[in-house]
């Protein structure tokens, strides 16, 4: 195998290593203060109601938030429902920015989960995202959560306290359904959703790794090459 090849083969995987930082959870509010102002979440096909199965599709929830001064990825949403109906329809985020509700400039979605069952009532979800989300410095996101298959109906839950780590910070939740406009929860509830992300390293320090590596590779040719000379 060609030496330089070897050594362009290692800084690479240094690099990659490199990259890679713990997680940190940014907001935590699943266990924080008490249960406030609960929102529907539906699919088109929701329906409500015990002995008149009246129509109940399309109910969206929304919430920002902000970044601190550095770029991080997002690793991890973890956050509360309660199911009010047995069908399990994957719940779907979404993520953008903008400065109305609920975003809408360069979305992407985060990825969908679902309850693996209807027991318990009131459960705890955890989305791990199925693309690489990049969350830029200081800059207001929005995300977006709905339910757009099915007829399950859900209830996202709200907390009435929040806790988000320096820098960063949450905003109210909003709702919305097909005859009513977004409308906020001015009150004061947050999401009850814990949000994890993994810092980026400073290109320099990773690039300064790779430079030493290589004059450490190159070093030790030289004196293999000196000692097999004699």
């Amino acid at each position: 195998m060609n030496k330089n090849c070897l050594t362009l083969s290692t800084v690479a995987s240094l690099l990659v290593f490199a990259s890679s930082a713990p997680a940190a959870v940014v907001i935590d509010n699943l266990t924080i203060g008490s249960q406030s102002s609960s929102q529907s979440l539906s699919g088109p096909t929701a329906t409500t109601g015990f002995f008149t199965q009246l129509p109940f599709p399309d109910r969206e929830v929304a919430f920002s938030f902000t970044t601190a001064a550095s770029a991080t990825y997002l690793t991890e949403l973890v956050f509360a429902v309660s199911i009010a109906r047995p069908s399990l329809d994957p719940i779907e985020w979404k993520i953008s920015t903008g400065t109305t509700t609920p975003g809408g400039t360069n979305t992407r979605i985060i990825g969908s989960v679902a309850p693996a069952s209807s027991s318990p009532t009131s459960q705890i979800l955890t989305l791990t995202p199925s693309t690489t989300i990049l969350l830029n410095a200081n800059t207001t996101y929005w995300m977006h959560i709905t339910v757009p298959t099915g007829g399950a109906l859900y209830s996202f839950q709200n907390t009435n306290s929040q806790v988000v780590e320096p820098g960063w910070s949450l905003g109210n939740s909003w709702s919305k359904d097909p005859s009513n406009p977004w409308n906020e929860l001015t009150s004061g509830p947050q999401a009850r959703v814990r949000m994890s992300v993994e810092p980026i390293p400073e290109p320099s320090a990773v690039l300064l790794g790779g430079v030493g590596l290589m004059a450490f590779m190159h070093r030790r040719r030289i004196r293999k090459s000196t000692t097999s000379g004699r």
